[in-house]
């Protein structure tokens, strides 16, 4: 089967003041067809990372979807990549391993970390720290850059089941996660551990996207998986 990763934008408007208001309708601008059950993106200095659930590769694009080439051949389900101050981090969740490679592929570090998620679940770095979820305890367990273990932070809407689970970095400290297993999407303080808001608004909620630092997208696990928007500082819902 083959699938195609997508690129749009979004039509906003601004008031006087120049206060964001949320998105209302997306536009596609490119695609490019690809096999094998792209899973994970991730965009990053003019390039688009992307990672495949069944080929295990981690593939580097330019950011007009052309370029394709193999960054790193994987053993494994790339579940999630991001890429922070020139190092691209990548989870291989059903191995249990978190990877960090150069910009050219070649690895430098490498850690165990364990979730009973192995399928779809997201990594995310922020304010330096290192975030991926431990639905074992139903928490969000945070590292170091050097991959040192620094903390977890209780969050009960984790799911402690194998369910979809997607993350976004939102503003200079804090992550939005989903959980379809619990039905929540919820925006976490990584420093201070605080819980900010929790949303039960969306039903089956899947990838996670922040705009702007002042609303967050949410794809709906339904028949034609449309979008949700809620504020990205108290979590109300919009549409």
């Amino acid at each position: 089967m083959e699938l195609s990763v997508e690129i749009t934008q979004t039509e906003i408007s601004l008031s006087a003041t120049d206060n964001i208001t949320p998105p209302t309708s997306m536009s596609l601008i490119n695609s490019v067809t690809v096999p094998n059950g792209p899973i994970s993106v991730h965009s990053y200095d003019n390039k688009i990372y992307l990672g495949h659930y069944n080929s295990c590769d981690l593939l580097r694009y330019d950011l007009d979807l052309s370029g394709g080439e193999v960054l790193v051949k994987g053993a494994s389900c790339v579940t999630s990549v991001q890429a922070y101050i020139n190092e691209l981090y990548v989870w291989f969740a059903k191995e249990d391993l978190i990877n960090v490679y150069d910009m050219k592929g070649k690895l430098k570090r490498s850690w165990k970390h364990s979730c009973r998620s192995k399928n779809f679940n997201k990594l995310r770095v922020v304010s330096n720290k290192v975030v991926v979820s431990s639905a074992q305890y139903q928490a969000l367990t945070v590292y170091d850059l050097q991959i040192q273990l620094l903390k977890q932070i209780k969050c009960p809407d984790i799911s402690k089941s194998d369910s979809y689970r997607a993350a976004a970095v939102c503003g200079d400290v804090s992550v939005i996660v989903s959980d379809c297993g619990t039905n929540s999407v919820f925006r976490v303080n990584i420093d201070s551990g605080e819980v900010m808001w929790t949303s039960k608004h969306v039903q089956g909620p899947r990838g996670v996207a922040c705009y702007r630092n002042r609303y967050v997208i949410v794809v709906r696990d339904n028949s034609d998986y449309g979008i949700s928007i809620l504020d990205a500082i108290t979590g109300d819902f919009y549409t």
